[in-house]
């Protein structure tokens, strides 16, 4: 079979693998899809500090049918088209133990710190396999990971129906993270500096969207009615935004901290303190694939809009190489892995 590894920053290869053995408390999935996610970029470019080389299957946001499967206890079988969840945990450390499998403390992600799933095969543990409904495309599914990040940053926000939260950031998992609060009852106001991001955004059904001043503040409390929101998700890991997001919520707002700086960043503890905030930091998802499967399912997500491109693993590189020289010409990237047995 092919597999797209990664031996260093800068490098990505199409190679022949052997087909990956069976191990106790898998499935052999023959995988159909996967989504190019940021990492994977920043990860091609050596700035993605989590990331350990070499990358032997890269990707992470995978669907694929199951081929091989034993006994289990999750009604999965041969045939059962998956969405895989690539955050493995250690079961062991005391983050397991209390069901926050996401945050473990020796967690390897694929495609990240083990091999992902841009391959012809992989074998991955039954547990972080979820079942996709019947009738629901592949392609479509493919964007079931991405929009778990931005439910679970709604989570640890505790975005509840009626409130604003903001989101800033427009970008694949920004718009993914809007939509997601929207389908908590919540209404959310998407930030970027991007006039065509937002207008995209609206396209797809976010109605508040806000361009970046300085007069941001006084914009916000127009849209809630002096209140400003009561939730943030950041999605961008910009410091300007980060130092001056305790001006954009209100007293006692609860603020998550999705997008990875590029370093340490500022943060101002004094407003923090005066309006009591809560932040909190949001580490891949937890708990979250059913819900995004569901909403996927019930067409609450424009897929075939947010998809900007499919492409077959050969086109990867080429793909990836424009999106990082060409980024506003790109929301998301899927990669076809149907033909890797060829």
């Amino acid at each position: 079979m092919k597999s797209l590894v990664m031996p260093a920053p800068g490098e990505l290869e199409l190679v022949e693998r052997p087909e990956p053995e069976m191990q106790p408390g898998c499935a052999k999935i023959r995988m159909e899809y996967c989504g190019i996610c940021g990492s994977d970029l920043t990860a091609y470019k050596g700035v993605n500090p989590t990331v350990r080389y070499p990358i032997d299957g890269i990707g992470h946001e995978g669907i694929g049918v199951i081929e091989e499967i034993g006994e289990n206890d999750r009604g999965l079988k041969v045939g059962d088209r998956v969405a895989m969840e690539p955050y493995i945990p250690c079961r062991k450390c005391h983050m397991c133990a209390v069901g926050r499998f996401n945050n473990c403390a020796d967690i390897h992600v694929a495609g990240v710190h083990t091999k992902g799933v841009m391959s012809g095969h992989i074998v991955f543990p039954v547990d972080l396999l979820y079942r996709v409904p019947d009738g629901l495309d592949p392609l479509d599914a493919a964007l079931t990971e991405p929009l778990t990040i931005g439910l679970h940053a709604a989570a640890r926000a505790e975005v509840k129906a009626g409130e604003y939260c903001l989101v800033s950031g427009a970008g694949p998992i920004g718009l993914l993270a809007a939509l997601g609060v929207k389908s908590k009852g919540a209404t959310p106001i998407l930030l970027d500096v991007v006039q065509e991001r937002l207008d995209f955004a609206r396209s797809c059904g976010i109605e508040h969207t806000v361009l970046g001043g300085d007069d941001l503040p006084e914009r916000l409390k127009a849209i809630t009615g002096g209140l400003l929101p009561q939730a943030m998700l950041e999605c961008t890991g910009s410091p300007a935004v980060i130092g001056a997001m305790t001006e954009y919520v209100c007293h006692g707002a609860r603020i998550a901290l999705v997008g990875w700086p590029k370093g340490p960043v500022t943060v101002n503890t004094v407003r923090c303190i005066q309006k009591e905030l809560d932040l909190k930091p949001s580490r891949n998802s937890n708990a979250q694939f059913p819900t995004a499967l569901k909403l996927i399912a019930e067409g609450k997500i424009p897929t075939r809009k947010i998809i900007t491109r499919v492409v077959r693993a050969e086109e990867a590189k080429q793909t990836m190489l424009d999106m990082m020289a060409h980024p506003g010409d790109y929301m998301k990237v899927v990669v076809r892995l149907d033909h890797m047995e060829d």
